[in-house]
Parts: C-alpha cells; structure tokens; sequence
C-alpha cells in the first residue's frame, strides 16, 4: 500500500487488478476524457500495468489501483504521470462509473499530490482537463490547482492546463 484516505487507499498495480482495470478501461462514458477518449482492450491494459511497475522502481510512484476500504473494491486507478509528449508530470484519475458522484476522485487525487510531493522532487504537478469535463474542472478547485492556461487542440477542443507547485502545496 502506497497511502490510504479516510474511505479508500492506493497501492501498485499489479497483475490483480487486471480484470477491474480492463473493465474500467473498456467504458467508453469512464474513459472519455482520458487521453483520446479511446478504449483500452485487456491486452492493453496488461501492458499498461507493466509499465507502471518499471516506473515504481525508477520513481516511486506512477498510475495507481485505487481500493475502497472495507469492500476491497477496485475503485478505478490515480497516478503521476509524464505523457511522451509532455515535459511535466501530471496527475490521472478515473473511477468506475459505481464509484461517481461520493467524492472519491477528489479524496484520492489530494492523497496522491501529497504522496507524489512526499517521495518526489517535483516542484510542480500539472493537470489538463478537457473544457467539457466539468467533474474534473470542479475537482481542480478542491484541490486549490490553479489555472495556468487553455490550448486549442488539434480536433477543435480546448484543453484546460492547471497546476499547483510544492510550495502551494505545503502551504494547504
């Protein structure tokens, strides 16, 4: 176990959460807003779970499976990540559709910006948001992100980039 909130903890992804994973990863209400909006197949998300141990052992953290307390139901996954085509580390959610609407991204996303900031040396963690998604653009104002700016996307969306540095961090 990597930390725990009130209802839920988070823990490395391993091959034990590819049945609840590849289902998550299959909902395409659940996904889109991740990356492309696209689908993962079984296949996919097996890969996806090793990667994120090769980045446990050189970081400490990554993508997350996310556990709610009592039940030991996967819940969904949580995780910093870098994007090939980023230059910054960014924070990911996304929980089954069961799991919406009880506060649950908000609660694991503040425990995982504190875990990040605890093992890491991470000045700063970004987050971009599709302009449609309001759940998220909510959740950016829980956790005290700020807005930093919006960019155009190629398909004609507006990617909304928030961020919150250690310093702002620490001072929560």
């Amino acid at each position: 176990m990597m930390f725990e909130t009130d209802r839920l903890y988070a823990r490395h992804l391993g091959p034990q959460d590819l049945d609840g994973l590849a289902e998550l990863c299959a909902d395409p209400i659940a996904m889109q807003y991740m990356d492309d909006g696209s689908t993962l197949t079984r296949e996919q998300c097996n890969g996806w779970i090793g990667i994120c141990q090769l980045k446990y052992d050189q970081r400490g953290y990554g993508t997350s499976a996310i556990i709610e307390k009592g039940t030991d139901a996967f819940v969904g996954f949580c995780g910093v990540v870098r994007a090939p085509d980023h230059d910054f580390d960014e924070i990911i959610y996304a929980l089954s559709q069961d799991f919406w609407g009880k506060g649950y991204a908000t609660e694991i996303a503040r425990g995982m910006l504190d875990y990040v900031f605890s093992v890491s040396e991470l000045d700063a963690i970004w987050s971009t948001i599709n302009h449609d998604n309001d759940a998220s653009l909510k959740i950016m104002d829980k956790l005290n992100m700020r807005f930093d700016h919006d960019a155009a996307e190629d398909d004609g969306g507006i990617t909304k980039y928030y961020v919150i540095t250690r310093e702002e961090w620490a001072a929560l």
